[in-house]
Parts: C-alpha cells; sequence; structure tokens
C-alpha cells in the first residue's frame, strides 16, 4: 500500500508540474507599417509604438574578403528600442521572407558582406542601422527580428 500511495504522489507532482512549466503560445507581432492605431483623447487617431521599432529597404550587397561568391539578397534595416528595457540586437536574429512566402535565416550568409549589423545592446531610445543579408536571389517581402529566446520580436514590410 505504502508503495502504491509513494507512485500515486510521484504521478501526481510529475503532472502538476508539467503543467506549471507550460509555456503559452506566442502571437507574432503584427507587421509594422500596418494598420495598427488607437483613439487617442479628443478623439484624434494615433499609431501606437511597438516596444522594438524596425524599418527595412532593399539594398545590395559589397562582398567582404570572407564572401564565398553567389548571389545574395539584402535588406538594410534600422532598429529602435521605444521600450523602457534594453533590448539585444544581433545579425543572427534576422531573417528575410521573400515574396514567394519562404522565410530564409541570415545565418546562412555571415560575415559575407560589409556593413553587417553590429551585435549590441541597445538602451532605451537608442537605434542601430545596417545590413541583414541572406544567400540566394529573390524578391525580399519582409524582414522579421527574434529575442534572445528566438520568439518573433519585430516585423517590417521591405520597402522597395
Amino acid at each position: 500500500m505504502k508503495k502504491f500511495t509513494s507512485t500515486l504522489a510521484l504521478a501526481l507532482g510529475v503532472t502538476l508540474l508539467g503543467a506549471a512549466c507550460e509555456v503559452p503560445a506566442e502571437e507574432a507581432p503584427p507587421v509594422q507599417g500596418g494598420e495598427s492605431s488607437s483613439k487617442a483623447e479628443g478623439g484624434e487617431t494615433k499609431k501606437a509604438k511597438p516596444p522594438i521599432g524596425l524599418k527595412a529597404r532593399a539594398t545590395t550587397a559589397q562582398p567582404s574578403v570572407l564572401s564565398s561568391g553567389g548571389p545574395l539578397t539584402c535588406v538594410k534595416v534600422t532598429v529602435t528600442n521605444n521600450s523602457k528595457k534594453r533590448i539585444a540586437v544581433n545579425p543572427l536574429y534576422f531573417a528575410i521572407t521573400g515574396t514567394d512566402g519562404t522565410k530564409r535565416d541570415a545565418a546562412t550568409a555571415l560575415g559575407e558582406y560589409e556593413g553587417q549589423i553590429d551585435t549590441m545592446d541597445l538602451a532605451p531610445g537608442e537605434n542601430a542601422t545596417g545590413k541583414v543579408c541572406v544567400k540566394g536571389k529573390f524578391k525580399p517581402a519582409q524582414v522579421s527580428m527574434t529575442n534572445e529566446l528566438l520568439s518573433t520580436a519585430a516585423r517590417a514590410e521591405v520597402a522597395q
């Protein structure tokens, strides 16, 4: 009987622990440049500032000495910290999605071009600008940035 009670208590404990550690589903942030607005006092419509501002514009790559050759698709990004906490920026946190819907990771072209966005921490109000490139030739539609936990932190349409 003692063994049965111990086994039952252990099973119940594992079940409760598993339920307590469950990670809630995460919604992706809206694409910046979209239609997110809120009503300010006086009935005026005011755009809500996302915690991480992201702007993107298509650009060309200038190969570095480490380049292995081959086509690259590049986007010049500007990351702005609109939050009250420091945020980490790293070229490995970016991905570019083409007009075909395929998402490509920036790690594929790391070090292959000049002007890559630097790895840094941004204090509230600071911003950083640099290039993000991926291997392959396609038309970029959207760029996304993850945080240290690899969940999407910001997305933006790519201006052509």
